[in-house]
């Protein structure tokens, strides 16, 4: 599967509803499991796939992300492609998060 911004956001969307199931709707409990799950993504953890989404996908927060922690100690062309992907994926599952809680409390 090519990954792009569309299949990012179900990928992430999907995330979040396990996590939302699994947390019982605390929303403090969703955005740290939120971590886990975006830290052992296919689209994280293994390179290719990392510079996959940061070539064809938006990837604002995940770059936001490595400007607020820093590239690290000795930054690769690997690592910075796992850290922004990372940060984007771990972004959108948060947004899908707060969207459910949204729904939720409208419902």
């Amino acid at each position: 599967m090519t990954i792009n911004d569309y299949k990012l956001d179900q990928i992430a969307a999907e995330y979040a509803e396990e996590i939302w199931r699994d947390v019982d709707g605390d929303i403090d409990a969703a955005t740290d499991q939120a971590h886990e799950y975006a830290d052992g993504s296919e689209w994280v953890i293994y390179y290719h796939k990392a510079h996959e989404l940061c070539q064809n996908c938006k990837t604002d927060n995940g770059e936001q992300l490595l400007e607020d922690v820093g590239p690290g100690e000795n930054p690769t062309y690997d690592g910075l492609a796992v850290l922004i992907a990372y940060g984007e994926l771990n972004a959108r599952i948060n947004h899908a998060i707060y969207k459910l809680a949204e729904e939720m409390e409208a419902a």
